[in-house]
């Protein structure tokens, strides 16, 4: 696909005020060469994209405009950066920003009025009472959103208030994050907040804005919160207290788009306003994306937008999550519609025209599972100081994010023997924290085997999932896995190393036997909540339940070592 090169416009065609300004303005010719995003959709829903200082900047600007109408601030009306000390609000740059963006002739959504994360510390600190907390909450929600009035269309309200797949999802106030305004307040903090926000400005939408709810129970339970207090709120400002739920699009080339459809169509059910608040879509690594995976980015992006015109009726806006990936904040995974140098990829043209963009690319999304050689050896059990073994093992990446932040990960190294397969990870970036109840919100490690390599979407009696935190406490699915398991920590500046000894249970081992298996490490924050996901091959976030996404393992030799 060609993209005409960057073009540069003469003096004369560069008016400020209607004069000749004596510049010469140099524009991609692609931005004004390739049709507009929110003209294609005009007949569908907003299209958004996310602002902070540098987009202003000419072309970005440019780019921007041509193709969005609706413009979120990244982190410019977040908690910490609108009253970073107590009473102390500070607007300047964030009423820059908005009048700007207004100025271009865009709508502005306003992101996020409360977030356990990019908080200031004093608002809701560890160990602060209820009134204080319950204070806070209402003063900042309602000083910011009633500046913003009449400026600000819509709000993220709340922003990740719940749990990662919660085990009883139909009990939602048991699959809410522990957050500190859950622990100072209880559950009800979410109904003051969005009262304080529909008091401050009745004519806002209110939004309840949150990640990985193509996963079933997260989106179930948040599904019982939205109706249980839009039921016990029907005429909240004259109409029910929360307007809209915000799907955060953070995905990858392996996520499935009929979980999208499913949560999407759940949410629709409820009769509140639906949009896609943060899409963005992983694909190669270290800001490399080659020529296959380009592609397959396009298709996965045409996919999801098929879903999404066919659902547009309930679809107020689509807001991408970056303008073009040397800016996205996840920028080493090329996630964006346009490249470092403003040109539309392959992804822009699957958003563009999804269903031709299908046909003329009907090879489809590889869904070939990544695979590793596990070497022949018997290596101690000591993570402090690793067996001398270990040298001759390949590294293994465990570094794709599932989640919206990106914490922890690591590299693993595997072995076998004919008792077992030993597996050592060591990882980096860490908080090194345990202080959740949740086993799997605790820094820690998992290891998934299959031993059959089934691929089957149910655990059947050869399967297992073994966790151990940095602490060396372990947790078992099922729990039987425990038999024979052996394990050691260690924890380093800022780091820590795993090393686990996995009994084959069902197999007798062998040279050149493949057996399913993957890595996954999770990472705490400061709270004790879970805040990343990072792992080897199976970013479906289903691992714990479904083999089928899992990596291959091949049993090496001796003689092939």
């Amino acid at each position: 696909m060609v993209v005409l090169p960057f073009l540069l416009f003469p003096a004369c065609e560069n008016k400020k005020n209607g004069e000749k300004t004596g510049e010469m303005k140099i524009m991609p010719a692609g931005i004004e060469n390739l049709p507009s995003l929110k003209k294609q959709y005009e007949d569908y829903f907003l299209m958004g994209n996310i602002v902070s200082g540098p987009v202003f900047e000419s072309p970005r600007f440019d780019l921007l405009i041509h193709h969005f109408n609706i413009a979120t601030a990244e982190n410019g009306m977040k908690p910490d950066a609108l009253q970073r000390e107590k009473g102390a609000f500070t607007f300047t740059q964030a009423d820059e920003m908005a009048d700007k963006v207004i100025a271009a002739g865009m709508k502005m959504h306003g992101h996020t009025l409360a977030w356990h994360q990019q908080s200031p510390g004093w608002m809701n600190y560890e160990g602060i009472g209820r009134d204080e907390a319950v204070e806070n909450l209402e003063a900042h929600t309602k000083t910011v959103a009633e500046h913003f009035r009449g400026r600000v269309v819509s709000w993220d309200v709340l922003n990740e208030g719940v749990s990662d797949n919660p085990p009883l999802p139909e009990d939602w106030r048991a699959s809410l994050r522990q957050t500190p305004w859950y622990k100072a307040i209880g559950p009800e903090y979410i109904e003051i907040v969005f009262r304080a926000a529909r008091q401050a400005d009745p004519e806002a939408k209110l939004y309840y804005n949150d990640y990985n709810l193509d996963n079933q129970n997260k989106a179930l339970a948040v599904y019982a919160m939205v109706k249980e207090l839009n039921e016990k709120n029907p005429d909240a400002g004259g109409r029910p207290l929360i307007d809209g739920i915000g799907m955060q699009g953070h995905y990858r080339l392996g996520t499935n788009p009929e979980h999208v459809a499913l949560s999407l169509e759940r949410f629709i059910s409820l009769g509140v306003e639906i949009s896609i608040t943060e899409l963005d879509l992983q694909a190669g690594a270290d800001s490399v994306l080659s020529e296959r995976q380009a592609v397959e980015q396009g298709i996965a992006y045409a996919r999801l937008f098929k879903i999404f015109k066919e659902h547009a009726r309930s679809i107020a806006r689509i807001t991408f999550w970056g303008l073009e990936d040397s800016m996205s904040w996840r920028a080493a995974q090329n996630p964006t519609l346009f490249d470092k140098d403003l040109k539309g990829k392959p992804a822009f043209y699957g958003v563009l025209n999804p269903d031709a963009y299908i046909v003329e690319n009907s090879g489809g999304i590889s869904k070939d599972a990544k695979q590793v050689k596990a070497l022949y050896g018997t290596p101690r059990i000591d993570a402090a100081n690793p067996d001398p073994q270990w040298d001759k093992a390949a590294e293994i990446p465990v570094d794709q994010y599932l989640m919206a932040w990106q914490g922890a990960k690591g590299t693993a190294k595997t072995l076998w023997d004919t008792e077992a397969l030993y597996v050592l990870v060591h990882v980096n970036g860490a908080v090194i924290n345990k202080a959740s109840q949740n086993a799997y919100e605790q820094d820690s490690v998992e290891v998934f085997l299959d031993e059959n390599n089934g691929k089957t979407p149910y655990y059947e009696k050869d399967d297992g999932q073994y966790r151990v935190n940095f602490a060396g406490e372990r947790s078992f699915n099922p729990p039987s896995a425990a038999e024979g398991f052996e394990s050691a920590a260690a924890v380093h500046d800022g780091s820590y190393t795993v090393v686990m000894k996995i009994p084959f249970r069902t197999i007798r081992p062998s040279a050149g036997r493949l057996a399913g298996f993957d890595l996954q490490i999770n990472g705490a924050s400061a709270q004790g909540l879970r805040q990343s996901v990072a792992v080897w091959n199976d970013v479906s976030g289903e691992s714990y339940r479904d083999t089928s996404g899992f990596g291959i393992l091949e049993l090496v030799s001796l003689s092939q070592n």
